[in-house]
């Protein structure tokens, strides 16, 4: 299961709550893998596609040893549909893969973000981020806004809808039509 959207949109919130849920839950935060660089290139900036790409990569193929290891895996992090295919390629041939997307007015994820941090580091990419998740044609029904909503009553929507089969992608990234059954106790990604 991958669970994306800009910084402050409460991916890490929802993350969390869904792998807590499973008794072979797994949370893999991406935001660690960008640690990993001695010299990261900024996210956001243009000049950061190939370190980027490793990254997807690298997160891909960590996911596929728990989840081949009997883990539900939630992944968590910026993963804009742009990057889907390279994810997607990194993942063992033939698991299903659910897709959220959460969306967070710029002003709400802004102020998130600085209460967390406490300081204004992740504004930039905040703004960023909140117009790249605004469009995902096709995939814009694996779009959730975190506005108004609980913590717990999103939990909730997400799990009805991963039951029901709402988040899940084919094996090329692309959306499966809807309606296609999930086992959200399963070996998801």
């Amino acid at each position: 299961m991958i669970v994306s959207g800009c910084p402050g949109s409460g991916k890490t919130t929802l993350s969390r709550a869904l792998a807590h849920g499973h008794p072979r839950g797994l949370h893999l935060v991406s935001d660690t893998f960008y640690e990993f660089p001695a010299h990261l290139v900024e996210p956001v900036d243009p000049a950061s596609r190939e370190q980027n790409t490793t990254i997807m990569r690298a997160l891909g193929r960590a996911a596929g040893a728990f989840l081949e290891g009997g883990y539900f895996v939630v992944l968590d992090g910026i993963f804009g549909p742009w990057f889907l295919p390279e994810l997607r390629g990194a993942l063992p041939a033939g698991i299903d893969v659910d897709y959220v997307v959460l969306r967070v007015p710029e002003a709400e994820a802004l102020r998130r973000v600085a209460g967390r941090d406490g300081s204004d580091d992740l504004a930039h990419r905040v703004r960023a981020m909140v117009p790249a998740f605004e469009e995902l044609g096709p995939l814009e029904r694996h779009a959730r806004s975190t506005h108004g909503t609980s913590p717990e009553a999103l939990v909730e929507e997400v799990r009805a809808g991963l039951a029901r089969g709402d988040y899940r992608l084919d094996s090329t990234g692309e959306v499966r039509a809807s309606g296609s059954s999930t086992d959200p106790g399963g070996r998801d990604g």
